[in-house]
């Protein structure tokens, strides 16, 4: 009896402390990958949102936030880092951060810089117990590149502290 309590224990203990710091995501049958390293204590992700726009918005009190939305000729690409919980009983340790944006649908090779990147609705979002550090803010300088199946983003401090700068993505 002690076998099958102890065997299924010693099964989740390994699951759970799997050092994987990257997913992939797949993307109609291909597989996306994220060459750029992830911060440390971290676990980053890569989607590519099918059929899906945003639309961008301003709250009462001056923040950006966006809604996706339904739409047959977009595309939306979300990249996520989002911070290891050493203690879950702590509700407000949780740290991530986010870069979004859209494109049409056939999107083939592009390269945006700083105000032109703002065509692709790119947003960073920080998410923290910190007090007017956390939401997402308009992308207005940087560089995002996509050439053959090579994606890359670089964006300039947005935030203080901030972890994310530099992504590349194997598409």
């Amino acid at each position: 009896m002690k076998k099958y309590i102890l065997l299924p224990l010693i099964g989740l203990v390994i699951a759970c402390c799997s050092t994987k710091t990257s997913k992939t995501m797949a993307n109609n049958s291909k597989k996306t990958k994220i060459e750029s390293p992830c911060p440390e204590e971290g676990i980053c992700s890569f989607e590519i949102l099918q059929n899906k726009s945003m639309n961008v918005k301003t709250d009462g009190i001056d923040k950006v936030y966006y809604e996706l939305e339904e739409n047959p000729d977009k595309v939306v690409f979300l990249y996520k880092y989002q911070k290891k919980i050493a203690d879950k009983t702590l509700q407000d340790a949780g740290y991530s951060e986010e870069i979004v944006f859209e494109m049409d649908k056939n999107y083939t090779d592009f390269s945006f810089s700083d105000k032109g990147i703002q065509s692709t609705k790119m947003l960073f979002g920080v998410f923290c117990y910190c007090k007017g550090k956390a939401g997402y803010y308009r992308v207005t300088k940087g560089n995002l590149v996509k050439k053959g199946s090579e994606l890359q983003i670089d964006l300039p401090p947005i935030v203080d502290n901030q972890l994310i700068t530099h992504i590349k993505i194997n598409l």
